[in-house]
């Protein structure tokens, strides 16, 4: 044993260690952040890589109390980790403990004696997230100086505590893609000494920025659509671990202080009680911690507890308490805040390690609490099912792929699906068997499956009576996030509540990246030999096997009208393959093809239609791999022209080329056949000369497609033959009518509004959207959508001799699937254009009124806008 001189001697003090936690001692063992990589936790930025390498450090140095798990990889070769950091009897044990946490999460069947012996022995799982926004950069500090804490700190009763009770899961950068190119964009422009000025240059990031990861995505909107490798990633490690506890820290801008739960209203109606009054516990004891160390925050504002897909509402879903912690940022290493007050990158890392210390030790102090109350969660789950509705059928019979892939992602989040056994009975209807997915609703997941499904979250009156208010004042409204998220409306697949169908057959299994085209290869048998060839219903599974099928070089006809053959009714889109025109090994290659994407192939040896169009009709077209240009760069919003190359890249699996705005001028339009302008207003960018080249271009058989703000651009610089308008209707451009000589007693509201104003906003909801499902624009649909819209675009239908309004918005009484509207923005969006087709001589411009890629998850309009990228040419 060590004398109390040796051991004194052998106790490190580090200066930066002693300033996050004042009178903490180190074993010396276990390496310090400046020991790895040259600085302390607070004194600079750490580069992703040497994030990694303090964690593997760390781990190293003790491995009997931590586990280094590589959970995923980012687009650019980037390793994700998460540290597991617990007691060495417990880590020594780590699979048996989890197992116990499994069986907790999952309590059919237990009774209340194994439930009180698991609630007796399992440690409260608390997780620690950092960095899901590249660019905000000092959670990542506060994570290795956490670890460290855990790891170093010499007799400390509360590391003790929270060793004793806890599992602590620390995710040091969730985004390291992201941080990446903050890192470097900072280093690039830094001066010789740490600028103050929030004007200069490094403080000020070059688009895209650091928020997002390699396509741009908001990571921390990701969480059950799961479309990026991170976000697949950290879900596999919830799903794993099934922390209780979530905490997931942020930055927030320079001027504000430190905000922690409880939150701000609203609150989902999915979410537990116990949960949202756990919140107080945490933000009472993270509250006196700061009130001791003298730091200023806010509770109840700003940040609410609606939208189920960050990083701690996912968790939520599932029982979890989910909390979102947000620093003020300095952006750098120092910021000259508005008051004058100086603020630090390392006082940001304080801030954070100290409410996520505080955080852990909460926990462990009401371990038993937690996890009751979670268990509870659970068990309640299992007990609504019983008590409704006892299951969910999904289904598409217009595109029986979208209802597989929506079982599929909700495989992914935990939830329960099975594969129909036969045909499937709900009232008086019989659903064919492989369009039909079966979600029972006894399972522990029962709230989380409504949260997603549910046409319809409400909010609570008395929040939504009081942004009315505001609206009517001029006033922006509080609501954070989206009103409006159903998957099934925006997958455009029916989810029918129902009786028991005795229909469950095969589990659907959580597999690897099923949101994604061109998964693992198949090993499937050859196609059956056919005479004529073989049909692919046009729909997103089919769609993307065309295109990989166009990138191998086979030949591929599209049907331009519908047609009946054999008995079954063929849409417009359906795609032909014809023997004669490919080569012998095609129903090989096709079948794997085919498997790949989960695409029907309808092998068929006479082609004589006799009803419909005739496969040899002047309506069937060739297609070739469209040469696509995506228009990148400043003005386009990040998170458009993201979500655009994202879709076409990876979930289609379409080659593209991203041409920064600056230097389209210099591109030649005639090596491509389509060119994309994501949302963005590109007037700046885009001068009278090449307006005049891009017009000669579409009249010669190109494709212009735009969205969104880009619609409204195409419209203000003439490419576009409507207009959007202003809030009344007027058009946009048009001088305000004359004022009327005001009656007496005026009306305060009317006297107070402003003569010319933009459209009242949307905040995120779906509205009902018809489509002429006779144009190829439409292909692969039943003529009846749902579409995110968000923000005051109102888009004037076309008249019929400029174009074609393939899709718009239903009449006023048929207008809002889900979400908030505001009754004066109803009347102006009823009917109104929503996806507009005009033909440019030998080519075209499609225009959409909103973002068709939204977030990855409208899978509906994605499946439109690649039907503009794929069906158009030669049209």
């Amino acid at each position: 044993m060590l004398s109390t001189l040796a051991l004194a001697a052998a106790i490190q003090l580090p200066t930066q260690a002693q300033e996050l936690a004042p009178g903490a001692r180190y074993d010396p063992e276990i390496p310090t952040l400046e020991e790895v990589a040259g600085h302390g936790f607070r004194e600079a930025v750490t580069p992703p890589d040497d994030v990694i390498r303090y964690m593997e450090a760390l781990a190293a140095a003790a491995p009997e109390r931590t586990r280094l798990i590589r959970y995923a990889e980012s687009w650019e070769g980037r390793p994700l980790v998460v540290l597991v950091i617990g007691s060495p009897e417990r880590m020594a044990r780590l699979e048996e403990v989890k197992a116990g946490i499994a069986r907790l999460a999952d309590p059919r069947g237990l009774s209340d004696a194994e439930a009180e012996t698991l609630l007796a022995e399992l440690p409260v799982v608390t997780a620690l997230m950092h960095g899901v926004h590249g660019n905000e950069i000092s959670s990542s500090g506060a994570a290795m100086a956490e670890a460290y804490q855990l790891l170093a700190a010499i007799g400390d009763p509360d590391v003790d505590l929270i060793l004793s009770e806890s599992l602590v899961l620390i995710d040091p950068m969730e985004n390291p893609d992201g941080r990446n190119r903050f890192v470097y964009q900072n280093g690039i422009a830094r001066a010789r000494w740490p600028d103050e000025a929030g004007v200069s240059a490094e403080h000020d990031e070059p688009w895209p920025g650091g928020r997002g990861n390699h396509y741009l995505f908001d990571l921390n909107r990701d969480l059950f659509i799961q479309s990026q490798p991170e976000t697949r990633g950290k879900v596999d490690i919830f799903l794993e671990f099934r922390p209780h506890i979530v905490a997931d820290l942020h930055e927030m801008g320079g001027d504000a202080t430190y905000f922690f739960p409880p939150t701000a209203p609203p609150s989902n109606r999915w979410y537990g009680e116990r949960q949202i009054a756990l919140m107080d516990v945490f933000g009472e004891a993270i509250g006196a911690r700061f009130d001791a160390r003298g730091f200023a925050y806010f509770n109840r504002d700003v940040y609410d507890l609606f939208y189920p897909g960050y990083v701690d509402m996912w968790p939520m879903g599932h029982g979890a308490l989910g909390m979102t912690y947000e620093q003020a940022s300095a952006r750098a290493l120092t910021l000259r805040r508005s008051d004058g007050d100086l603020l630090t990158y390392g006082d940001g890392v304080l801030h954070h390690f100290t409410a996520a210390i505080e955080t852990a030790l909460t926990s462990a102090r009401n371990r038993e609490r937690i996890l009751r109350d979670y268990l509870a969660f659970r068990r309640e789950g299992i007990a609504l099912g019983e008590r409704g509705p006892a299951e969910i059928v999904l289904h598409s019979s217009h595109d029986p792929g979208m209802a597989a892939r929506l079982a599929e992602m909700l495989a992914e989040n935990g939830i329960e699906v099975f594969r129909a056994s036969g045909p499937v009975t709900v009232g008086e209807r019989t659903l064919a068997a492989e369009a039909s997915f079966i979600v029972p609703l006894d399972q522990p997941t029962h709230r989380f499956i409504h949260n997603l499904l549910d046409a319809h979250v409400p909010m609570e009156e008395d929040f939504v009576r009081r942004q009315i208010e505001r609206r009517a004042n001029r006033q922006p409204d509080e609501i954070y996030d989206l009103t409006a998220w159903s998957q099934a409306l925006l997958w455009d697949v029916e989810a029918i509540e129902t009786p028991a169908t005795g229909a469950r057959g095969e589990a659907i299994a959580a597999g690897a990246g099923p949101l994604e085209a061109g998964g693992a290869e198949a090993d499937v048998p050859a196609l059956p030999e056919a005479l004529v060839g073989y049909l692919i219903p046009w729909g997103t599974n089919g769609a993307a096997a065309v295109v990989e099928a166009l990138r191998e070089g086979i030949r591929i006809r599209a049907a331009g009208a519908e047609f009946t053959l054999d008995g079954r009714r063929f849409g417009v889109g359906t795609a032909i393959v014809r023997a004669a025109e490919n080569d012998p090994g095609l129903p090989g290659r096709l079948a794997g093809i085919a498997a790949r994407h989960g695409a029907e192939v309808v092998p068929i040896d006479d082609a004589y239609v006799r009803e419909g169009m005739s496969l040899g009709s002047r309506r069937v077209r060739a297609l070739r791999e469209p040469r696509v240009l995506l228009v990148y760069d400043a003005p386009g919003r990040s998170l458009s022209v993201g979500w655009a190359r994202y879709v076409l890249e990876r979930r289609y699996g379409q080659r593209t080329t991203a041409v920064r705005a600056s230097s389209l001028g210099r591109a030649r339009l005639t090596d491509y056949d389509v060119i994309v302008f994501p949302s963005g207003n590109y007037g700046g960018a885009v001068g009278d000369g090449l307006l005049d080249r891009l017009r000669a271009w579409m009249r010669d058989g190109g494709t212009l497609i735009t969205m969104a703000e880009s619609s409204g651009w195409a419209s203000r610089a003439g490419l576009l033959d409507t207009e959007t308008e202003r809030r009344g209707g007027r058009a946009e451009g048009d001088d305000p009518p004359e004022p009327d000589t005001p009656e007496q007693p005026i009306e305060y509201l009317d006297a107070i509004s402003p003569e010319d104003e933009s459209p009242e906003g949307v905040p995120g909801a779906i509205l009902r959207t018809l489509l002429d499902t006779e144009h190829w624009l439409a292909a692969g649909t039943d003529g009846e959508i749902g579409v995110l819209v968000e923000g005051s675009r109102v888009f004037r239908p076309i008249t019929l001799d400029e174009g074609t309004n393939v899709g718009r918005y239903a009449d006023l009484e048929n207008l809002v699937l889900s979400g908030i509207v505001w009754e004066e923005s109803r009347p102006q969006l009823a009917s109104k254009a929503f996806l507009i087709h005009q033909s440019v001589g030998r080519g075209q411009l499609v225009a959409f009124a909103e973002d068709p890629n939204y977030r990855a998850y409208a899978e509906a309009t994605q499946l439109l806008f690649m039907n503009a990228v794929l069906l158009g040419l030669g049209r």
